[in-house]
C-alpha cells in the first residue's frame, strides 16, 4: 500500500498573472503615450502651418523667405503656361533650322560641283560644243549679276521707323535735283511725286499735298535730302519762312546718299526707276 503524503505541491499561476497583467498595463500606457506625442506632434505642425500662412510673418527673414517662395512660385507658373514663348528655346529652335539650312545648302553646292565638273569632262570630250560652253558662262555672270543688284537694290532702299508713342506723324518729302517725292511713312501709305515747274512752283505744290495728307492730324514736314537737291530745299525752306507763323509746320531733316530712295514706287533715277 502506497501511503500518501501531506504536503501541497507549489504552482506559478499566481506569477503569470501577475506579469501578464503587468505587460497589458504597460502596452496600454505605451499606447496611450505614442497617441499624446502623435497629438502634440500634429498641433505643432498645424501651428507651424497656420503662423506661415498668416498674413504677417514672424520676422523680416521669414518675410523674406517668403517673398522668394513666392516669386519662384509664380515664374515656374508662368514657364509651364508659356513654355512656347521661352526666347533661349526659340532661338534654340531657330539655330537648329539654321544649321539644317546650311547643311542642305552645302549639300547643293557639292551636287552643283559635281554636275559642273561632269559638264566640264563633256565638253573637254567634245570640243565642237564650245558654243555651249560659252554660253554657260555669261548665264553664270548674268546670275551673279542680278543676284548683285538685288542685294544693291535692298543696300538703296532706305525704311523709317516711327515710334508709335509720338503725338506727330511724319510726311516725308524726298528731294532731289528734278523731284519731290510726297509719301507716307507706312508701305501701303500715299506716295506721289512732283516733278513739274519751277523750283517754287514744286515747293508750293509739294506744302499742299503735305496740307491735304495732314488735315485732321498732328503731322510734321520730314524731309529727306539728296545732294542734289540742295537748290530746291533751300527754294523749299524759303517758301516756309514766308507763310505766317501760325502756318508754317514743323519739319525734321535727314540726309542720303543719291542712289538711295524711300518709297518704292519712285526709285531714284541711278537705279532704273523714272526720274
Amino acid at each position: 500500500m502506497r501511503r500518501r503524503g501531506g504536503s501541497v505541491p507549489m504552482t506559478f499561476f499566481s506569477f503569470q498573472d501577475v506579469m501578464l497583467s503587468l505587460i497589458g498595463i504597460t502596452i496600454v500606457i505605451t499606447v496611450v503615450l505614442l497617441l499624446q506625442v502623435t497629438k502634440e506632434a500634429s498641433d505643432a505642425i498645424e501651428s507651424a502651418r497656420t503662423r506661415l500662412d498668416a498674413s504677417q510673418p514672424l520676422d523680416e527673414r521669414e518675410r523674406t523667405l517668403r517673398d522668394t517662395v513666392a516669386a519662384l512660385e509664380l515664374a515656374i507658373s508662368e514657364a509651364s503656361r508659356r513654355p512656347s514663348d521661352d526666347p533661349l528655346a526659340r532661338r534654340s529652335s531657330l539655330r537648329q533650322e539654321l544649321l539644317a539650312a546650311s547643311s542642305q545648302l552645302s549639300s547643293l553646292e557639292a551636287e552643283s560641283a559635281e554636275l559642273l565638273r561632269q559638264l566640264n569632262e563633256l565638253l573637254l570630250a567634245h570640243p565642237d560644243a564650245a558654243a555651249l560652253r560659252e554660253l554657260m558662262e555669261l548665264t553664270k555672270r548674268r546670275d551673279e549679276l542680278a543676284g548683285k543688284l538685288e542685294v544693291l537694290e535692298r543696300v538703296r532702299k532706305i525704311d523709317y521707323i516711327v515710334d508709335e508713342r509720338q503725338p506727330s506723324v511724319p510726311i516725308i518729302l524726298e528731294i532731289s535735283d528734278r523731284r519731290i517725292v510726297v509719301s507716307e511713312v507706312a508701305a501701303d501709305g500715299f506716295a506721289t511725286r512732283v516733278a513739274a515747274g519751277t523750283l517754287e512752283a514744286q515747293a508750293r505744290q509739294a506744302l499742299d499735298l503735305y496740307r491735304l495728307l495732314a488735315a485732321g492730324r498732328n503731322c510734321y514736314v520730314f524731309v529727306i535730302l539728296k545732294p542734289s537737291g540742295l537748290p530746291l530745299f533751300q527754294t523749299l525752306l524759303r517758301y516756309i519762312q514766308s507763310l505766317p507763323e501760325g502756318e508754317r509746320p514743323n519739319f525734321g531733316l535727314d540726309l542720303i546718299a543719291e542712289p538711295s530712295f524711300v518709297s518704292e514706287l519712285f526709285p531714284s533715277a541711278t537705279t532704273g526707276g523714272a526720274p
